[in-house]
């Protein structure tokens, strides 16, 4: 059996914390009696100013092996100890922290049964020390560029934030160009400012910033690394149309295939070869595979003949990018809740009832409708039906406010007026989320120019019906409307493929979805996974304002701590496979939260990236053949401290 190695006990009364409840000169005497203990040190308060350097000096020039710190929990002073004896040579991997007060002093009513238990900790401490294997400290430093996931409002401010602050930033966006939700909208309630007034000029500083790589079309499959060092994997799609396209529209007019438009929302067509809208960003167009005659018989190709950029390639591969950044912000926005999934709303069984986004691409210049609002026969609705919280705040539905579609459906009575100063509108709705004093007067304005508002006990009883070749609109307690046309006002879903994302970076989403913010108020951009930033609707509904401010917030925190030349601490107690005894399953790779296990086919066995992992030691626990060992927390180690407990 081999030598104990020399150990020094240091007993901290925590002023009457430990000392009125367990009595430290009999745990003093009692340590001196064990084999290897060297030194014992009692002092009233080891972390303060005058017992660290008590601490320090009591270990210079000693040869000392393991260090036992009976005191606090160490999620107070661990660290403080470990750096402290490190300062005199001893790795940290040998400081063992015995935690007599909040799992002995303050919990042991009885003093005699609290010493018994202070002695079976630091016994057990004892016994783990003897196994200890040396750690070492590692940094990286970290990467100052950016991911940005998502091209709308909120994305491109991130960007162009980032930017500004001379960092690198990648924009990744599964449309085919950038602009999100909002650019679908001519005016902005409450002051009716012009939508693609206000984007141009975003659009345009971001095209033009050589710091900032728009990758659109395209999506993130895979997210490696943490804090400072993350690396992102991307596919990004063929448009079967190179770069050098300017989006002229030339090869539009000699495209013999049209399509339904999904920014038209099924509304309008549009050519096999397209542009997302005049102006996008990127400005090349994107030829729809499934659609497009050359590759569906081989019969047509006459895009590529009239192309003055011989832009057109249908040879194009999809392509698998792969970017290393330091942070990544989510900015993936939001849905329309699905008003499908209502039968009694009627819609798309009564023809003439329109979402409001529906609404509002047809009141764009744009638009499927070039700005006229128009039944489904052509002509003009003589009165319309709003209906507020359409799905919204039902237990079928979605359970919660979304916070900003009255102020879009108030808006829709707005825009009605503005084509048809007689038109009647019908705002049917319960409570009213309008605030601020801008929203406020965009309501007593649309109420004072004719909007009628009738307040119903609950929009979850509101049905649409067909009545004599009219609308109408019936709820508990209201008087049927007959209307030409009714909106129905749905609100804000998270985007799809939140959870999956979620998923791949290893955060949490909220009950209702969104991605979970660190903290409502403390940390309402940061995820719970360092270094991941949400921003705009991602982390829940929001306007436009609230979203450009999010990004902006976000993106900032991002910045500040990426410093360039900074270096960040690596985990130190991380996983390690032993390949000789690995067996190859790959279990491991299943639960690892973190990807930081890679299989060698070669070799056919399995090895952890120090780097990425972050020691939770799930592989560990895994692994039927006991190859893979979670380092400070080895098996050796964890029934030494148990065997301790019994032998004090």
């Amino acid at each position: 059996m081999s030598r104990p190695k020399k150990s020094a006990v240091f007993l901290c009364k925590c002023g009457p914390n430990i000392a009125d409840f367990v009595d430290l000169e009999e745990v003093a005497g009692w340590a001196e009696k064990i084999d290897g203990v060297e030194m014992i040190e009692t002092h009233n308060l080891f972390c303060s100013p005058d017992g660290m350097n008590a601490f320090r000096e009591m270990l210079k020039g000693k040869s000392i092996d393991n260090v036992i710190v009976a005191a606090c929990s160490p999620k107070m002073h661990e660290k403080t100890f470990q750096n402290l004896a490190g300062e005199t040579g001893i790795n940290m991997s040998r400081v063992q922290i015995a935690n007599i007060r909040e799992h002995c002093a303050w919990v042991t009513k009885d003093k005699t049964e609290a010493t018994t238990k202070a002695r079976a900790l630091i016994s057990a401490a004892l016994c783990r020390a003897e196994h200890a294997e040396e750690l070492e400290h590692r940094t990286m430093k970290v990467n100052t560029d950016i991911l940005i996931i998502g091209g709308g409002v909120s994305g491109m401010e991130a960007a162009l934030t980032a930017a500004q602050a001379g960092r690198k930033v990648y924009i990744v966006d599964r449309e085919v160009s950038l602009g999100g939700t909002v650019i679908k909208t001519e005016e902005v309630a409450p002051n009716m400012e012009c939508s693609p007034c206000m984007l141009a000029p975003r659009l345009s500083l971001v095209k033009d910033n050589p710091d900032i790589e728009v990758i659109t079309n395209a999506e993130v499959t895979d997210i490696l690394g943490f804090y400072g060092n993350f690396t992102a994997k991307i596919r990004k799609k063929a448009r079967y149309v190179k770069d050098n396209c300017i989006g002229c529209e030339v090869c539009f007019a000699v495209c013999p295939v049209e399509i339904d438009s999904p920014f038209h929302l099924g509304m309008g067509k549009w050519k096999a070869v397209h542009t997302l809208f005049p102006g996008s960003v990127p400005a090349a167009a994107v030829i729809d595979r499934d659609a497009c005659r050359h590759f569906v018989d081989q019969s047509c190709d006459e895009c590529r003949k009239v192309c003055p950029f011989e832009s057109i390639d249908f040879e194009q591969k999809d392509e698998d990018v792969e970017i290393s950044v330091g942070a990544i912000v989510v900015a993936t926005g939001f849905d329309q809740d699905d008003m499908s999934a209502y039968p009694r709303l009627g819609y798309g069984r009564i023809d003439n009832v329109f979402t409001l986004s529906e609404f509002e691409r047809m009141a764009s210049s744009n638009g499927p409708c070039s700005g006229e609002v128009r039944l489904k026969n052509g002509e003009k609705p003589g009165a319309v039906a709003v209906v507020h919280c359409a799905g919204s705040l039902m237990d079928d539905g979605i359970p919660y406010c979304s916070g900003i579609c009255c102020l879009s459906a108030v808006k829709t009575g707005v825009l009605m007026r503005a084509q048809n100063p007689d038109v009647k509108v019908y705002n049917i709705h319960n409570d009213l989320v309008l605030d601020g004093p801008d929203r406020s007067r965009f309501f007593s304005k649309a109420k004072k120019e004719g909007t009628v508002f009738i307040k119903c006990r609950d929009t979850g009883t509101v049905s649409v019906s067909e009545n004599n070749g009219r609308i109408s609109v019936t709820a508990d307690g209201l008087e049927p409307v007959d209307v030409d046309m009714v909106v129905l006002a749905n609100g804000m879903r998270p985007s799809v493929g939140t959870r999956e994302l979620a998923e791949m970076l290893n955060v949490e989403v909220d009950q209702d979805g969104f991605f979970k913010a660190d903290h409502d108020m403390l940390n309402s951009t940061g995820a719970s996974v360092d270094g991941i930033h949400l921003a705009g609707c991602a982390a829940g509904p929001c306007d436009i304002a609230t979203s450009i401010t999010r990004g902006r917030a976000a993106v900032g925190d991002a910045i500040s701590r990426l410093m360039p030349g900074r270096e960040i601490e690596l985990e130190i107690m991380t996983a390690c496979i032993d390949s000789e005894v690995c067996a190859g399953c790959k279990l491991c790779i299943s639960v690892c939260p973190y990807k930081a296990i890679t299989y060698d086919s070669e070799k056919q066995v399995c090895s952890v990236n120090e780097a990425i992992c972050h020691g939770c030691g799930t592989c560990a626990a895994t692994c039927a053949s006991g190859a893979a060992r979670a380092k400070h927390f080895t098996d050796e180690q964890i029934y030494a401290e148990i065997r301790g407990l019994f032998v004090s």
